[in-house]
């Protein structure tokens, strides 16, 4: 009977894996498959654990992040323990390795089954702009009038926020339900967006995503976006937003940025447009600063002279001045080792999830952001 069980288990976890395989391999080879899976199957697939996870008020994704890597540390050199001192009761010793075996098991299944089914799939869908966009050459007078119509939006919005003592803008309120409001006001536009969205979730255990990098993260396996506590204030919104659009099926990162600070400009508070407009500045800009050519270089000063020398000074840049100096005490590894390693397994997961040019992807926004202007959207 038990043997009996042990193969049914193994039969169903072997079936389960080879679905998701057999999804993932034709996500591959046919768009049409994977713009029909986010259309029309990926909202019912999420929608219930999507709520589900929101319901609660911490993050679940962190929680088991941190269960896995303390079973790990720990799981491990009790096995080892274990088999050592009962290495006379062969019988028990098999039991308990099947078991722990069968969990791995099931975790890797699970883990592949949902980074597949809400983001593996997402990766060959239709390009955004070849939804939505009417084609625009991209051309450094685009650039650089998308870039002025930024500028000039920082100029008119910087003064307009109370600051603490050193300059940083202090936000009225939590702007997650403002996020999720916008998120669900630009569903009007692009249908993909609409429904309900769950409130995101700050890490409490932020500073390892601040060395690695990142501010904002979807988490597929707990349908939960997330963001980082330890950004400054008015970076958050636009971060939020974009972790919400991944939530969505949004999944390429210059997309899920581009619906963010569409959305945030459009539909948010002054607050959100503000997050917005720091987020395209610092694409368009540095994009901009890689151009060279005939008097390039004051076209350029001209294009960004309306950005308030209080906006360069303290606006830009996810943390505080002094972000690293506070918590200098909080680093176990190098933030120079830990932030090559995540880069480096970005790279990895966006090539060979079949974005050719990997982690340089996140700057294709800027030519959305030129699609969207070149084709009358509002700066």
């Amino acid at each position: 009977m038990k043997k009996t069980g042990t193969k049914k288990f193994c039969i169903t976890l072997a079936a389960i894996f080879a679905v998701i395989a057999a999804i993932y391999a034709l996500s591959w080879i046919s768009t049409p498959f994977s713009d029909f899976y986010v259309r029309h199957i990926y909202p019912i697939y999420s929608a219930v654990p999507v709520f589900l996870s929101g319901l609660l008020p911490f993050s679940l994704g962190e929680i088991m992040i941190i269960l896995l890597v303390v079973s790990a540390l720990l799981g491990i050199p009790a096995i080892i323990t274990f088999a050592i001192i009962k290495r006379n009761d062969s019988a028990l010793t098999k039991k308990v390795f099947k078991a722990v075996v069968g969990l791995c098991c099931v975790i890797l299944v699970y883990v592949f089954a949902t980074e597949t089914l809400g983001c593996f799939v997402m990766y060959h869908c239709t390009e955004f702009s070849d939804r939505y966009f009417k084609p625009v050459e991209h051309n450094e007078e685009l650039l650089l009038g998308t870039l002025t119509a930024v500028s000039e939006r920082i100029g008119e919005l910087a003064g307009s926020f109370e600051r603490d003592a050193y300059g940083y803008i202090i936000l009225k309120e939590d702007p997650a339900d403002a996020c999720r409001s916008a998120m669900r006001l630009l569903g009007g536009e692009y249908s993909q967006l609409k429904g309900y969205y769950p409130k995101p979730k700050k890490i409490l255990n932020s500073f390892f995503m601040s060395q690695e990098g990142i501010i904002g993260l979807y988490m597929p396996f707990a349908f939960e976006a997330t963001y980082n506590r330890d950004i400054q204030p008015i970076a958050a919104p636009a971060t939020i937003c974009h972790e919400l659009a991944h939530l969505k099926g949004i999944i390429q990162e210059d997309e899920a940025s581009f619906v963010a600070i569409v959305a945030c400009l459009n539909y948010g508070t002054d607050e959100l447009k503000y997050s917005a407009c720091l987020d395209a500045f610092y694409y368009l800009y540095r994009n901009a600063l890689e151009l060279r050519g005939t008097d390039y270089e004051d076209r350029l000063w001209q294009s960004v002279a309306a950005v308030p020398a209080q906006a360069w000074d303290n606006d830009f840049g996810s943390y505080t001045a002094d972000y690293w100096e506070k918590n200098s005490e909080k680093e176990i590894i190098p933030t120079e080792t830990v932030a090559a390693i995540s880069e480096k397994l970005t790279d990895a997961n966006l090539t060979l999830n079949g974005v050719s040019d990997g982690i340089n992807a996140y700057n294709r926004v800027v030519e959305l952001l030129m699609d969207y202007y070149g084709n009358g959207g509002f700066i």
